[in-house]
């Protein structure tokens, strides 16, 4: 198993474009901004009675910490591709136990455990902050997008690939929804916090 990853896969900068490099950078600064907030958030001064708003703020330090710690993680991965290493591995996986021909099903049920996962998880994300919804939409929006192309990535079917590598005006699909994610996560992060409370 293990000489069969060695084999198939070695460590390289997944996309070593300037537009690569542009969306790990925009990874970095979208996880700047998150941090910023994060700070902000948990300096806010604890609730009072008859502030709704303030505590609403101070609790919402552990989302932006937790988006900042993935969007790190993720600016890693972009580069580093890693997924890739999980593609060898069970791919390596199929052969060593002898089902590498039914593997389109296999495939498709991870996809589909990943999909419900995400799914519950961004249900999950948005009953928690359902009381800063109008605040966070951008980045939630951004959030989503993300999960959305992580999705499409991990499938590795053939008309996935062929969406994701299609251009638009020069700029290949993937790069669109990338960075146009993390853009609005940027925006979001940037946008001033209501009056009624310090930070958000």
């Amino acid at each position: 198993m293990i000489e069969c990853i060695a084999y198939r896969w070695s460590p390289g900068i997944g996309d070593p474009t300037v537009f690569g490099w542009a969306t790990v950078a925009l990874y970095v600064w979208a996880a700047g901004a998150c941090f910023l907030r994060a700070r902000a958030a948990f300096a806010a001064t604890p609730p009072e009675p008859g502030d709704p708003a303030r505590g609403r703020t101070a609790r919402l330090g552990p989302f932006w910490l937790s988006l900042c710690v993935l969007l790190i993680l993720m600016a890693i991965n972009k580069e580093l591709d890693l997924q890739s290493l999980l593609t060898t591995a069970g791919r390596c996986l199929a052969f060593e136990q002898g089902w590498y021909d039914a593997r389109r099903g296999v495939q498709a049920a991870f996809i589909l455990a990943l999909a419900a996962a995400a799914g519950l998880g961004g249900a999950a994300v948005l009953w928690l902050m359902r009381h800063s919804l109008r605040r966070l939409w951008l980045v939630l929006t951004g959030l989503g997008l993300l999960v959305l192309f992580v999705l499409m990535r991990a499938s590795s079917f053939h008309h996935m690939d062929v969406f994701i590598d299609t251009t638009l005006m020069g700029l290949r699909m993937n790069w669109i929804i990338e960075m146009g994610a993390l853009g609005l996560i940027i925006a979001g992060a940037g946008r001033k916090a209501p009056r009624t409370a310090r930070a958000a």
